[in-house]
């Protein structure tokens, strides 16, 4: 090329290629986008703050890739679970700002998985978490649990945006942001004020929205099995021909023995190839199904005065079907809609014959059972024991045989419960000292109709109603002690506990079996009354004198390993690993040398 060097030509070809390469994953953000049935507007100076993340997110090349690959592989699964309990499409991309879409993520708070659950609340969208089985780490049904969390949010908020928001915060800390007058809105403007959480994700739907169903770089796409109850990975690896290394790869959640058959466990088979349409939930009729819903009929009428325009949804809490009571409702009207005597949807809901139907609550119209899906309950003020055995879905006589009283005791506030097992004997009652009551200004009781309810509600919060131009508000402090499936578990999985109102030093060492003498020494307390309500106290030995006696080698960290896959490939738990080595996060590098115990 005349007047044109070889180095030049060559500079302009290398600037041609970086720019082609920039620009196949750079993207902008708009100035309006959608989010289910709200329309976002996104003023100029947010629209900038949110194209740095962008800018970030896109910077290198090789991790995009990584998380396009990744995100392609496991969101079709995610579309189709979220699909089915109508959770906007762009929700999905919450999943890489979460976790990156790793099955292992564990973060500095102890949320571990693919949506990052703490194991209590995993428990509560009926996740099962324990030795054998951790479902977080479960691709269909971490997406399953989120879906539910999310809609039980949105039924609240009644804001997607806000529901984004709260998947962060919780609910009780996504109020300080709400604006009342965005609810059931079509339109929202996205400004300075918006919470930081919610313009880090709709910079993360901007950067890969455009780079959703492209196929894996290495050709892999996941297929799905539901019937593998009772065999082991090995077995499935044989029967479907896959290497297990692999298999496992995919399938964290499984930590040892067979696939339970407690319930239906969606075991992921990768697969090379071009996948065929909707490969997903192979052996599963109903899955692979393609058809329109099934239109429910109702007769012209149930029962006289209850006629198919006044016919109510039924709708899952806790687990088992329920109706939602209007202003207008009785128990034959409500029995009537469930399809139910009214002698049975009184026994279902522990109602006398005296007892009346209150608006605007959840009742049940199956039996409830007899132990919740959470470990402890905090009484509130004027919290009745039968509201609570209401918001938990548990029978009324078993959850006070659970804690040693009678349906007509009197329940103080603050009085902790048990809730999905039975309290020693020799276990003292316990109580947490609730904060002083804070008057604030009235807040619009929420309402629901049919439609709006459908599909969507989870877990519910009580509703006070106003009392003379003024609503009060308490905080209930988090129970230390975790949820936990055996008391081996629990004895295993507490390292600091919180002293509550009436405990002792005594109290505490026999609650984790440890001696009095150890709690004063590794708390370097002068006597057993030098303790205080709301001091933390470590029930746990320090590493030091945990590791004595133990031999340690040394682990070299591999890509893609992470604090948690670690410690359980050395039976070890992810305080011991974090302990052990003086890691200030969870954060690895590989190649990086770690000590732990030998397993062997």
């Amino acid at each position: 090329m005349k007047g044109v060097s070889i180095f030049d030509f060559r500079f302009l070809s290398w600037i041609v290629l970086l720019v082609i390469t920039f620009s196949s994953i750079a993207q902008t953000v708009p100035s309006e986008m959608i989010l289910g049935d709200l329309r976002l507007s996104i003023n100029e100076s947010t629209r900038k703050q949110i194209q740095k993340d962008v800018d970030r997110l896109t910077q290198s090349q090789t991790y995009f890739n990584i998380l396009v690959d990744r995100m392609n592989l496991y969101f079709p699964i995610i579309e189709r679970e979220h699909g089915d309990s109508n959770i906007p499409d762009e929700i999905k991309f919450l999943a890489i700002q979460e976790s990156a879409l790793i099955s292992d993520a564990v973060s500095s708070a102890n949320a571990v998985g693919f949506w990052q659950f703490k194991d209590f609340t995993a428990r509560e969208v009926g996740l099962r978490v324990d030795r054998n089985v951790d479902e977080r780490l479960n691709i269909v049904s971490a997406s399953r649990g989120s879906a539910k969390y999310l809609n039980s949010h949105n039924f609240f908020l009644k804001n997607w945006v806000y529901s984004v928001m709260a998947y962060n915060t919780g609910r009780g800390g996504a109020q300080k942001y709400v604006d009342e007058s965005n609810k059931d809105a079509r339109r929202m403007t996205i400004n300075n004020s918006t919470h930081w959480y919610v313009k880090k994700f709709i910079a993360h739907v901007v950067a890969f929205s455009a780079h959703v169903g492209k196929p894996h770089s290495e050709g892999i796409w996941l297929d799905e099995i539901t019937d593998a109850g009772g065999k082991s990975l090995s077995q499935i690896a044989k029967e479907q021909k896959v290497d297990l290394d692999e298999l496992e790869k995919y399938n964290k959640w499984l930590k040892r023995g067979d696939v339970p058959n407690d319930k239906t466990y969606s075991v992921l088979i990768p697969r090379q190839g071009t996948p065929p349409k909707r490969a997903i939930a192979h052996n599963n009729t109903k899955r692979n199904k393609i058809s329109e819903p099934e239109k429910k009929v109702y007769p012209t009428e149930l029962k006289p005065g209850i006629t198919e325009a006044n016919k109510s949804t039924i709708i899952p809490l806790n687990g088992i079907p329920s109706i939602l009571a209007r202003e207008k409702d009785d128990v034959h009207s409500l029995s009537a809609r469930a399809g139910i005597s009214e002698k049975r949807f009184r026994k279902y809901n522990d109602m006398g014959e005296s007892d009346t139907i209150i608006p605007n609550e959840f009742y049940y119209i199956k039996k409830k059972k007899g132990r919740a899906k959470i470990g402890f309950h905090v009484a509130k003020r004027n919290e009745s024991l039968w509201e609570i055995s209401q918001q938990y879905g548990i029978r009324l006589s078993k959850l006070a045989k659970r804690n040693r009283m009678s349906i007509i005791d009197e329940l103080k506030p603050g009085r902790v419960l048990w809730m999905d097992k039975t309290r020693p004997s020799d276990e003292p009652i316990a109580y947490h000292e609730l904060s002083n009551p804070v008057i604030t200004k009235p807040a619009a009781r929420p309402t629901a109709s049919t439609s709006e309810v459908e599909n969507e509600v989870i877990t519910k919060e009580s509703v006070e109603e106003p009392i003379d131009e003024e609503v009060i508000e308490e905080e209930v402090p988090d129970i230390i002690v975790p949820v936990v499936d055996t008391k081996e578990e629990r004895l295993n999985k507490v390292k600091i506990h919180t002293i509550a109102a009436g405990e002792t030093l005594w109290s505490i060492s026999r609650l984790y079996e440890v001696e009095m003498e150890d709690l004063l020494r590794w708390n370097h307390l002068p006597d057993p009354n030098a303790i205080s309500i709301g001091q933390n106290i470590q029930v746990k030995p320090p590493i030091e004198e945990a590791s004595a006696g133990k031999k340690i080698i040394n682990h070299t960290v591999q890509p893609g390993e992470t604090v948690y896959a670690i410690s359980r490939k050395y039976s070890m738990t992810v305080d011991e690993v974090v302990d052990l080595n003086n890691l200030s996060g969870f954060d690895l590098n590989v190649g990086q040398e770690l000590k732990v115990y030998d397993s062997e």
